[in-house]
């Protein structure tokens, strides 16, 4: 059975931030096309996902995909159609199973901080990659951190394991999320 929009509407799950109102959102790739995934075949219709993310609220869609993934995804419109729908886009690649490098790293400087204000002052914020587990899980346990959300690595593991079970898929993704914290608490000290 092939699942698309319409039979398996996209599913965004939820991670409160602050007293305002603020969350994050964690979910697969929205519009994605796969013959053959570990979950099944997916003909996604690329509007109709955006819309649902616009619906719950979204100001920003960060994807983690990499650029061959767009491609592969049939999702290489994905940066100006979620423009036109109102979000605000941020491509930071992140390798499958990995943890974050320098690509979104460097660029998270600015962002992270930026990010974090938005959702403590009520915004919400939707992050995705190809399965919406282990990149997306990670960046939302980071979020979770940066933003006083989770009180430590752990905390952060497990709201976003309770929200999205299976997120957070590799050693990798732990030992960074672990590192994460350890960095947030020394370089934004209460």
């Amino acid at each position: 059975m092939v699942r698309t929009s319409l039979t398996h509407p996209l599913n965004i799950a939820t991670l409160p931030v602050g007293s305002c109102g603020g969350a994050i959102g964690v979910t697969f790739a929205p519009g994605k096309y796969q013959e053959v995934a570990m979950t099944g075949s997916w003909a996604r219709d690329l509007d109709l996902d955006l819309g649902v993310i616009v619906k719950w609220g979204a100001r920003h869609l960060i994807t983690l995909i990499e650029a061959w993934e767009f491609e592969e995804l049939r999702v290489s419109s994905l940066p100006q159609c979620a423009t036109t729908h109102g979000l605000i886009w941020h491509g930071l690649p992140i390798t499958d199973g990995a943890a974050p490098d320098e690509r979104l790293l460097d660029r998270w400087k600015s962002l992270g901080p930026m990010l974090c204000a938005e959702l403590l002052d009520g915004a919400k914020v939707v992050v995705h990659c190809k399965g919406g587990l282990g990149r997306a899980g990670t960046v939302a346990s980071m979020l979770l951190l940066e933003s006083g959300s989770a009180v430590d690595p752990e905390d952060a593991m497990a709201r976003v394991r309770f929200a999205r079970p299976g997120a957070i898929e590799t050693t990798q993704q732990e030992t960074f999320i672990r590192w994460w914290a350890e960095y947030v608490n020394t370089t934004c000290p209460d």
